[in-house]
């Protein structure tokens, strides 16, 4: 028995792929706009959502190792400290509870 590729698999992943795709990019744009706001320290609107930046500090990690071997680590951590860390960031959003209205600190209560 050989077992086979669908063309009904493939014309799923196809149209799938169509349909993501321009989802992607703009959830891309959005997020790069945002990216650009919170590296500019600006603030989030109060409410359900909240974003903030993921961080991840890099260096070029292959000529440590071969520093190390021909001129040694103490040398191999005095150049590191010469050149600056490559940062990457990442935009995240979270979604939080939305507190009940009776909670939104006014001490009235309308009863309608």
């Amino acid at each position: 028995m050989q077992v086979q590729i669908t063309q009904q698999e493939l014309q799923e992943i196809y149209e799938l792929e169509q349909d993501v795709a321009p989802k992607l990019k703009r959830i891309e744009e959005l997020k790069q706009g945002v990216k650009a706001l919170l590296i500019a320290k600006m603030s989030v609107e109060l409410g359900r959502f909240d974003a903030h930046l993921i961080k991840r500090m890099v260096r070029s990690v292959p000529w440590r190792q071969a520093v190390i071997d021909h001129l040694g680590l103490q040398f191999a951590e005095s150049f590191k400290k010469r050149f600056p860390l490559r940062m990457f960031c990442e935009v995240a959003v979270e979604e939080h509870a939305v507190p009940p209205l009776w909670k939104s600190g006014s001490d009235s209560i309308e009863v309608g």
